[in-house]
């Protein structure tokens, strides 16, 4: 799989985002795993008559918790294959979601600070992620939320060639008026020009 950046197409995380998933859910499933466990090893050592009385019912906690770590699995897998970047001349755009999709479309016109993650597990695969700030968004994360109170409004993760794309993002941000569309009046510039005609009418 490539990781050539081109404008106005499609790309996909690296598949180590994946193992950088797994291994969070194992660092997560430990505990549980181990107070199951224990549980049976405890009534088996110290309640011979309890463990057998109720043997197979001490083994439904552990199977809970291997269901769920199975079925988390299988949606890292599906949740990776719903993840889609594009980077247009005009926006970035982030795409996601297993039962719902979800879009999130960012101007460069509104983009004001752009964050670069990468984790000690992310650093350890050679992928990392760019945080896309706008003003005042305080919302959940277009993607995986890093860092810091305040939530990206789009995040591209899981790629390998994150300074380059924030790079190329700062590229088309740099010239552009806040809030505006490309080639469209500097909104802030036209503002000021009607205070000063108003300061001088009321001068006059």
């Amino acid at each position: 799989m490539g990781f050539d950046l081109k404008i106005g197409e499609k790309f996909a995380p690296h598949p180590n985002l994946k193992k950088v998933y797994y291994i969070y859910l194992g660092i997560g499933a430990i505990i549980p795993l181990l107070v199951s466990l224990l549980l049976i090893w405890a009534v088996y050592t110290f309640c011979p008559e309890v463990w057998r009385a109720f043997w197979p019912y001490l083994f439904i906690p552990l199977a809970i918790v291997l269901v769920i770590l199975i079925f988390i699995v299988y949606w890292i897998r599906k949740y990776y294959n719903s993840i889609t970047y594009t980077l247009t001349k005009d926006e970035v755009m982030v795409e996601r979601g297993v039962w719902w999709r979800m879009k999130h479309v960012v101007p460069y016109a509104r983009v004001m600070s752009l964050d670069v993650i990468q984790g000690p597990i992310s650093r350890r695969f050679g992928i990392g992620s760019v945080q896309v700030y706008t003003a005042g968004y305080t919302g959940p994360a277009g993607g995986t939320a890093g860092p810091g109170a305040r939530g990206a409004e789009a995040s591209i993760w899981g790629v390998p060639n994150f300074i380059e794309i924030r790079d190329t993002i700062i590229k088309f941000v740099r010239g552009r008026p806040l809030f505006g569309a490309p080639g469209a009046p500097d909104v802030g510039s036209e503002m000021l020009k009607e205070l000063r005609k108003i300061r001088k009418a009321v001068e006059k």
